[in-house]
């Protein structure tokens, strides 16, 4: 019987120090009333590939809820240049952001004194198609692009294209977000250029 008791009172004596415990961890933990998560934010990109509407570049603009990109929208150069420039108010930009500027992108709209109207301009964005095609894909011109082949870059510049951008398939793939910007610095750097064009 006295056996009985001295486990009884152990059992009581082990609950009510776990129940302290327990009390104390709960009592450390606080709530930080200055954190946000954070916000669903637009994101943008480019395929360097003709696509269905014969344009060698395809822009595109997402969503990012923090898990996936969603509200995806293919929109035109110019468009795509007054979304990311904040020009233009949209889901993609509500607070009409200048990303250009932001990350160190000479394009934007200018007033173009000529034709009395305010136009889009990217320089970077001009010379694009020049990672994908040999020469000029249309008729109307004859510039020289980047690649070393003639539809395509060659295969150790696909793997370059990989390794930087993560773009494993330059037909289909896009270049997305920060791959994006890194993209648009790359084809106005000479050296990087040079580089690129030397990879057969």
């Amino acid at each position: 019987m006295f056996r009985f008791i001295l486990i009884y009172i152990w059992i009581i004596s082990c609950s009510v120090i776990d129940q302290k415990q327990g009390a104390s961890f709960v009592g450390q933990i606080t709530i930080d009333d200055d954190y946000h998560p954070p916000r669903p934010k637009g994101v943008f990109g480019v395929r360097v590939s003709i696509g269905a509407n014969s344009k060698i570049c395809t822009y595109v603009c997402y969503i990012n809820n923090n898990r996936v990109l969603t509200k995806k929208k293919i929109v035109d150069r110019k468009s795509f240049i007054k979304i990311v420039s904040g020009e233009w108010p949209s889901i993609y930009n509500p607070k009409r952001i200048n990303f250009f500027e932001e990350n160190g992108i000479s394009c934007g709209i200018v007033f173009d004194s000529t034709l009395l109207k305010k136009v889009e301009v990217c320089e970077p964005m001009d010379s694009l198609w020049k990672i994908r095609f040999a020469t000029y894909p249309f008729k109307n011109r004859t510039d020289i692009g980047w690649s070393n082949k003639y539809h395509k870059p060659s295969p150790k510049q696909e793997k370059y294209i990989y390794d930087r951008y993560a773009v494993d398939h330059v037909d289909t793939k896009f270049f997305i977000d920060t791959n994006f910007w890194r993209l648009l610095t790359d084809v106005k750097d000479t050296s990087w250029i040079k580089n690129y064009k030397s990879l057969r």
